[in-house]
């Protein structure tokens, strides 16, 4: 009788026990790390170096799927809707996470939509001249703009980009007459910047790298609100002339929103040390980007903290939902 019972106590336990070896140790898969932009780009370089870390780093296997469309709203919304256990990440931007709240009609929320895993890098955004501009810095340009209001014209690699923004809202608040050209990325821009079709373009610094070196083009001044390493100390920036206009062109990820804590805690703890490599960041760095770590709960106030002001750059460009 006793030992009838013992059995099925023992039996019991087995079952109870099943669930949690189930699931065994995360990760026990491949973790997908979703891009919403096209291959070779900004977005997509980082993506890839960082996952060649972080499998170097804890030995998972990281994949990384291109999902362009809709500004990156379509890879926004392709996670959203992940199961969230943590084996389907965003690698989300300023525009998926914040400036195309107020450009579409979303699929999914910027913020509610998804649990905030770390900030990645932020990308150098700059204010760029050809060689024949007659300023060389930020107050010499608006300066000199605002003396022959609407002669000049500015590019930027796309409408609705966070390039376009910064400009846009340095328009209003230094009360600048100038004409924006969308381009269909930062290359074509480029290439017209060069040969002097267009004066001016906002844009990342590392497309106009080699021809900054060559005397072709000129950084005016830097559009972001943090410092960076890789700018020379006498350029300008937005947060000093125009703080109002000054923006953040960031890179991070995300989990689908109900992933578990732990898992969050543990993709997190994975990120820092990948991002505290020097070989990274000098990777990115090349690349036009400052690696920089910060945790979940930081880095998910400041994606909260960001949406007014994303509203805000989007009501100064005059630019309507979709």
């Amino acid at each position: 009788m006793h030992k009838t019972f013992a059995r099925l106590l023992s039996g019991l336990a087995v079952l109870m026990a099943g669930p949690a070896f189930a699931q065994g140790a995360y990760p026990e898969q491949p973790i997908s790390i979703v891009v919403p932009f096209a291959p070779g780009g900004a977005s997509d370089i980082t993506a890839r170096v960082l996952a060649d870390q972080l499998a170097k780093d804890t030995g998972w296997k990281i994949i990384v799927e291109n999902k362009a469309g809709a500004g990156g709203s379509i890879a926004a919304t392709q996670v959203a809707r992940a199961a969230a256990d943590g084996y389907t990440l965003l690698f989300g931007t300023t525009n998926t996470n914040g400036i195309n709240s107020y450009m579409y009609k979303l699929n999914y929320d910027a913020v509610k939509s998804f649990e905030p895993v770390g900030f990645v890098a932020e990308n150098v955004v700059v204010l760029l001249a050809n060689a024949s501009f007659p300023a060389n810095n930020l107050d010499e340009a608006i300066a000199l703009i605002r003396k022959e209001p609407g002669k000049y014209s500015y590019a930027s690699p796309g409408q609705g980009t966070v390039h376009q923004l910064a400009m846009e809202l340095l328009k209003k608040s230094k009360d600048l007459q100038l004409t924006h050209i969308p381009y269909k990325g930062a290359g074509p821009a480029m290439v017209d910047l060069v040969g002097d079709t267009v004066p001016l373009m906002i844009g990342g610094i590392a497309p106009a790298k080699s021809f900054i070196e060559s005397g072709k083009v000129k950084v005016l001044a830097v559009a972001n609100d943090r410092k960076f390493k890789n700018v020379p100390a006498n350029v300008q920036y937005f947060s000093d002339a125009a703080p109002d206009a000054a923006v953040s062109s960031w890179l991070g990820l995300f989990a689908p929103k109900g992933t578990p804590s732990e898992r969050i805690k543990t993709l997190s703890d994975a990120l820092q040390k990948s991002l505290s490599s020097p070989e990274l960041q000098k990777t990115l760095e090349d690349q036009g980007m400052q690696a920089e770590f910060m945790s979940p709960q930081a880095f998910g106030k400041q994606v909260e903290d960001g949406m007014g002001f994303w509203k805000k750059a989007v009501d100064a460009a005059g630019i309507k939902s979709e």
